[in-house]
């Protein structure tokens, strides 16, 4: 198959489960396509692990679904289990009996989640035909809710449209907050907002209506920080995992020099991260010593060469920590194969690095180590990695 066509594997072992429509599928986990479909009258008894262009949906599996897809993750049939989806449009039309928690640019619900949806997204839609019987936490730019909701409603939003039915209590911060239809709300309406909320004679609320003050600027910067962590350790993840299936071998090389030469690899990292420094102190110097007619040249000169280090090393970090995260993620989990262990890996690194007191310590190990291995690696001619 070109290399152009290869799907996004991230992370999830290779398999292939397309099955014929009257033969139910027996212990696939994983499935590895350019498109990963459950026909109709399919049944999968196990988990599925997905990775593709698109993962369709229209059969049955008894089990939960992680699915990562380039251009969306649909689903017309039903999971007895938990839908986990990673895509730019995931769609919801068919049953999901446990949580169902995405990160997209679009999520569409018309069908029924039996327990929570936990999203973050540009767009969601929860249509009138759906049906959720746990919590719905959304982080989202545009919401439209509009359908049953069985616990509360919570997150943030810039706008969100309400309709339908909340069974407990409403508590979002929200730019506008507009009730577009009947609402029936069993607890509070508690909205966090500059704006006052329009339509509000549409709600019935057993409860009290709160119309709470926005965050001070502190809070929502820290917040902020913290949204924008979660979505660089997410590049970053998709990032290491799509380096390590494009470069199979060289990625075991370097976590394996991570491994026997960690200090050695911490050095000569260091030594390659912190050379715009050293290209700054040299033109310091030189300015100093020069006379002041050689000093418009020099800028002339020494300017491209530090840009061009930044840009070298800016460029260098999105995969410098690599080898560093297969590392953790191999001896946290022993029995993990490459894939699993950089995902695991950056998981972990990417949880440490948003904690207030040691995250700060996480950029200068990860980094300069995982650069070190790159370059050790480079020196000898790596193996293929077991595949089997």
């Amino acid at each position: 198959m070109p290399f152009r066509f290869r799907p996004l594997l991230f992370g999830l072992a290779a398999g292939v489960v397309l099955v014929g429509a009257t033969t139910p599928v027996q212990a696939a986990e994983t499935a590895n396509s350019e498109f990963v479909i459950i026909r109709p009258g399919d049944l999968l008894e196990d988990d599925l692990y997905a990775g593709a262009i698109k993962v369709s949906i229209d059969g049955e599996i008894d089990g939960d679904l992680i699915a990562v897809a380039a251009e969306e993750v649909v689903l017309e049939g039903t999971v007895t289990g938990s839908v986990t989806a990673v895509a730019p449009r995931v769609t919801i039309n068919g049953s999901v009996g446990g949580a169902l928690r995405v990160i997209a640019r679009s999520l569409v619900v018309n069908g029924s989640v039996g327990r929570d949806i936990v999203v973050t997204a540009l767009d969601v839609r929860l249509a009138e035909s759906s049906s959720v019987g746990g919590d719905v936490l959304a982080w989202v730019l545009d919401m439209e809710a509009l359908g049953h909701i069985g616990k509360d409603l919570e997150g943030s939003q810039r706008t969100l449209a309400i309709a339908g039915s909340v069974e407990n209590d409403v508590d979002v911060s929200v730019g506008q907050l507009t009730v577009v239809d009947d609402l029936t709300v069993s607890g509070d309406l508690g909205y966090r907002s500059e704006s006052a909320a329009q339509g509000l004679e549409m709600a019935n609320v057993g409860g009290v209506v709160v119309h709470k003050t926005p965050l001070p600027p502190n809070i929502r910067v820290r917040a902020l920080v913290l949204f924008g962590r979660f979505f660089v350790v997410l590049l970053l993840t998709i990032a290491a995992l799509s380096t390590a299936w494009v470069w199979p071998s060289r990625t075991v090389a370097a976590i394996e020099k991570v491994k026997v030469s960690p200090m050695r690899a911490w050095l000569l990292g260091a030594v390659v991260m912190a050379s715009p420094l050293f290209l700054v102190a040299i033109g310091a110097l030189l300015f100093t010593l020069a006379p002041p007619s050689a000093s418009f040249p020099l800028l002339i000169i020494l300017g491209p060469v530090v840009l061009a280090a930044v840009g070298v090393v800016f460029a260098a970090s999105l995969v410098a920590g690599i080898p560093t995260v297969g590392r953790v993620g191999g001896v946290l989990f022993r029995k993990l194969e490459i894939f699993g262990a950089v995902l695991a890996g950056s998981a972990v690194v990417g949880i440490l690095w948003m904690l207030p007191i040691v995250g700060w310590l996480i950029p200068l190990i990860v980094l300069p180590l995982g650069l070190g291995g790159w370059y050790l690696s480079w020196q000898v001619k790596p193996e293929m990695p077991n595949q089997a």
